[in-house]
């Protein structure tokens, strides 16, 4: 070897690179890597270990970068905000029921139901149920605390006050005015009762009670009863004494005549009704009375006419159906319409 030859280059490895340093040398040329000085060995170790190189820093392992954190993160967070909003709506839907805290069944509700979007928003689990909890706790909320609100209005009422803060409290003075205006607004007694012979008294008791029998009496009627000697034979001046004095309503008592021949089974046509009420044989009743008599007994013509038909072939006689029908419409027979006539042959089985 000649005195100009050069030294081979060290071998690979972290080298002092002057700045106190350690850097990267691959046997070749400097790398970019530096990392800080490595503890010194004492000369006394170097001189029994023989030569060495400082060996270079171990690995280190990469991190997860930030964005895959907060993503790893986010994902319990949302499960969270599902899982609140499920136990909102819940608690919400029970508070909705009961009258006295209806409105905080709301509130709950409201709250479930934001949490429920903002976790669906984020992809989070159960936040689906959250979200339809929280509705169903704002809807049935709403619901009932209307229901309960109607129920309030419609059953408020003054409340008494207690009788013995009543009679405690101080009594006012009520002006002059004022108590002579409330003690014209009294009211008024019943009338006296009609004064009357004795015997005028006796007849008032017996047209009473024929009015409240049931049976039904105009005003001829019952005077007829009254003075009949094969009813009571009162005088005619003491009977219609008492009929004046009875309060009778002719309305009502032609109403409760015309449903007892209506009741009876023999079955009346609306003319034929009329006639029987008005007649002098019969009721004695005014055109008028009848009238009001026969439109409100409820009366189904029809079935009125099926009875009277169910009359006449009991007789025995023998119809034909047209022969029963003319008999049901006949002005001196039963006075039905036509088509009541033959609705009635139909159901007797005469078709």
């Amino acid at each position: 070897m000649s005195g100009n030859s050069v030294p081979p280059p060290p071998p690979a490895g972290y080298y002092d690179d002057g700045t106190g340093q350690q850097r990267y040398w691959d046997g070749q040329r400097w790398a970019e890597t530096r990392v800080a000085p490595p503890t010194r060995v004492p000369p006394a170790a170097a001189a029994m270990s023989g030569p060495s190189y400082d060996r270079p820093p171990a690995p280190v392992e990469p991190q997860a970068a930030p964005s895959e954190q907060l993503q790893g993160g986010a994902k319990p967070r949302s499960a969270a905000l599902g899982t609140w909003a499920s136990v909102l709506g819940i608690t919400g839907t029970v508070f909705a029921f009961i009258p006295t805290v209806s409105g905080f069944g709301i509130t709950l509700g409201v709250v479930a139901l934001v949490l429920g979007i903002i976790g669906l928003a984020r992809k989070g689990t159960r936040s689906l149920a959250g979200t339809i909890l929280g509705g169903v706790a704002l809807l049935f909320g709403i619901v009932f605390a209307s229901a309960y609100g109607v129920v309030l209005s419609g059953s408020s009422s003054p409340v008494a006050a207690p009788v013995g803060l009543a009679s405690s409290a101080p009594s006012e003075t009520v002006p002059a005015k004022e108590s002579q205006a409330t003690s014209s607004r009294v009211t008024p007694t019943k009338p006296p009762a009609p004064k009357g012979t004795a015997e005028q008294l006796q007849a008032l008791l017996a047209a009473k009670s024929y009015l409240a029998d049931g049976q039904g009496f105009s005003q001829a009627g019952l005077l007829q009863q009254l003075t009949s000697q094969y009813g009571n034979g009162f005088a005619q001046a003491d009977a219609q004494w008492a009929i004046d004095n009875s309060g009778a309503d002719w309305n009502a008592q032609a109403l409760v005549a015309a449903k007892g021949y209506l009741s009876d089974g023999q079955g009346f046509s609306q003319a034929g009704l009329i006639a029987q009420l008005t007649s002098t044989s019969g009721n004695g009743f005014t055109q008028d009375q009848a009238q009001y008599g026969v439109d409100n007994a409820g009366a189904d013509w029809n079935a009125q006419a099926v009875e009277a038909a169910k009359a006449y072939i009991a007789t025995g006689m023998g119809f034909s159906r047209q022969s029963l029908i003319d008999q049901l419409t006949s002005a001196y027979g039963s006075q039905f319409t036509e088509p009541q006539a033959e609705y009635a042959a139909s159901q007797v089985g005469l078709n």
